[in-house]
């Protein structure tokens, strides 16, 4: 049977969990500021396209499930929570902005119609090992001295929170990098984030939401139905992680934690999903 999964207490979160994350979000100020501090360009009228937005281009496809979905009315915005390395983000980097221009980009466009699109991963750790506090890629050309930029209008940004240099960061942003390593709000924009996570934990429905989250994974895990899975309880198991996804997705929870916790394939955490 595999380890019961530890969970932080709910006092203890904070920016870094993505539950917390994907909520304060949810204000629009704050996700504006945020991404003006992170892109340097005007943020225009934000419209979300929900947090943990799930896109399936196709049923034979690989879902995702995007934490902060936005755009406005030039640009097409995804902004991750990363908390753990599993030396993936490059490439999910690349799916991530593939999935958003064609969920984006209605049947008939044109290629000029493409929006600009940015995806964002917010570290606690230093993804490329480098000590670069951000990471800001873009397509350019490799045959030529001088870049020869691509010019597609996408970019990725990598943000590494846990870099020890930080003089090269503007001042709000390298006290934001403070907030999400020490949580000290020095800042408007710190102190509003941190007054609105602070709210937020106050809330009982909140709270009931994230306890019955977690007290459910483990007592699935302590109900050995991944090991049943594996065992010859095969069926049982899966009936059992099925109950247990749908009564995950009813209390709100990203179908990709639930496959996680389920150790069901997204695709199938999809259908559920829309089928709730």
């Amino acid at each position: 049977m595999s380890e019961t999964p530890r969970f932080k207490r709910w006092e203890d979160l904070d920016i870094t969990d993505d539950f917390i994350f994907t909520r304060v979000m949810r204000n629009k100020k704050l996700c504006r500021t945020l991404l003006e501090m992170i892109l340097k360009v005007k943020i225009g009228r934000i419209k979300f396209l929900t947090s943990h937005h799930a896109i399936q281009i196709d049923p034979n496809a690989k879902g995702i499930i995007m934490d902060v979905y936005l755009r406005d009315e030039n640009k097409v915005i995804n902004v991750e929570m990363q908390a753990s390395n599993h030396g993936d983000l490059p490439r999910r980097a690349r799916y991530y902005q593939a999935a958003a221009d064609i969920d984006t980009t209605p049947k008939g466009s044109e290629y000029s119609d493409l929006k600009q699109n940015y995806v964002i991963f917010i570290c606690t750790f230093d993804p490329f090992n480098r000590g670069k506090p951000l990471y800001r890629f873009q397509n350019i050309c490799l045959e030529d001295d001088e870049p020869i930029f691509l010019n597609d209008d996408t970019e990725k940004l990598f943000l590494n929170t846990a870099a020890k240099a930080l003089d090269s960061l503007d001042g709000d942003l390298r006290l934001f990098y403070d907030y999400v390593r020490e949580r000290t709000a020095q800042t408007t924009f710190t102190k509003e984030l941190d007054s609105s996570i602070s709210k937020l934990k106050q809330e009982k429905e909140e709270r009931s939401m994230y306890l019955t989250y977690t007290s459910r994974m483990m007592e699935c895990r302590r109900d050995g139905y991944e090991e049943g899975l594996h065992t010859g309880r095969e069926e049982g198991a899966y009936q059992k992680a099925l109950e247990t996804a749908r009564a995950f997705l009813s209390y709100g929870d990203a179908p990709e934690k639930v496959a996680r916790c389920t150790d069901l394939p997204l695709e199938t955490v999809l259908e559920l999903a829309q089928k709730q």
